[in-house]
């Protein structure tokens, strides 16, 4: 066990080598990032629109070219997914396995820091990147919603302090316990909760505030849970994924009673597959 955490933290340190000690954030302020926080705290504002692992319907889910695809269709948040290596190192995947979206097999976080670079991702040319690279591209350029796929909370945490981006990452995970312990570390870490039809607003948010978003689904958001987000106050984030973004795709006519159905219970935080296209909608319904 002593070996093993010992491998970890060499691991870290050798992922996180490029991030200098200092009292100085790497990732500077930029104007684009400040319009984005002012949005973000704001519980009753515009729209954020998130786009679901990055941009990609070109670019290979959960990739820096997703990013840069997400970027430059309007997205305000870019949703990834975060796993640890079986030697301590962040990185981007979504599946529990590689096979889906890698040339690789058998279990992501049971390979170690040196086989995940060695693996490509499918539909491109680089491996799955780490949750550092990730963090140092998005910069300044967009919001980032680090979806938690393990509960080894600390190595992302550190990464998150370590460029000074406190103010530009949000945790999420639907275990408000990982969110807790995420904040023991750093207690200006924005975080996510989950509202479920099995659980209350007061469990998930319990030693958690201010939280300013609220993850709810169509079982899960009525006009009492909208109105005691309201109160709280934070935005909620409902999912376009699956048949809202199929109707927006498709030009249905039904697209656009299906956005103001969700805004109707207050979902001012929507993730899609296609954040331009979410725009150009979200301009059209009114």
């Amino acid at each position: 066990m002593i070996l093993k955490l010992v491998r970890a933290a060499g691991a870290l340190a050798l992922a996180c080598s490029a991030v200098p000690a200092s009292a100085t954030p790497v990732c500077a302020p930029t104007p684009r990032i400040a319009a984005l926080q002012r949005a973000w705290a704001d519980p009753r504002g515009p729209v954020l629109i998130a786009s679901h692992r990055g941009g990609h319907l070109k670019a290979p889910e959960n990739s820096l070219a997703a990013v840069d695809e997400a970027v430059a269709a309007g997205a305000d948040v870019v949703e990834v997914d975060v796993q640890v290596s079986a030697d301590g190192v962040p990185f981007l995947l979504h599946d529990r396995t590689l096979e889906r979206t890698t040339n690789g097999t058998g279990r992501a976080a049971e390979k170690s820091y040196a086989e995940l670079r060695a693996l490509r991702l499918k539909g491109g040319d680089t491996p799955p990147p780490t949750l550092l690279e990730l963090l140092r591209h998005s910069c300044g350029r967009v919001l980032v919603d680090l979806d938690m796929k393990t509960d080894q909370f600390a190595p992302v945490v550190a990464l998150v302090q370590g460029l000074g981006m406190v103010d530009q990452v949000m945790l999420f995970d639907a275990d408000s316990n990982l969110l807790r312990a995420a904040r023991a570390i750093e207690p200006k870490l924005q975080v996510m909760t989950r509202l479920t039809a099995k659980t209350t607003l007061d469990d998930i948010n319990q030693g958690l505030a201010p939280v300013r978003i609220v993850h709810g689904d169509p079982e899960s958001l009525n006009p009492a849970a909208r109105d005691a987000i309201r109160q709280m106050p934070a935005r909620i984030w409902e999912n376009a994924l699956g048949e809202v973004d199929a109707l927006m795709a498709a030009g249905s006519p039904k697209a656009c009673p299906a956005l103001k159905a969700m805004q109707a219970l207050g979902v001012n935080a929507i993730q899609t597959d296609r954040p331009a296209l979410l725009r150009v909608y979200l301009r059209k319904c009114g």
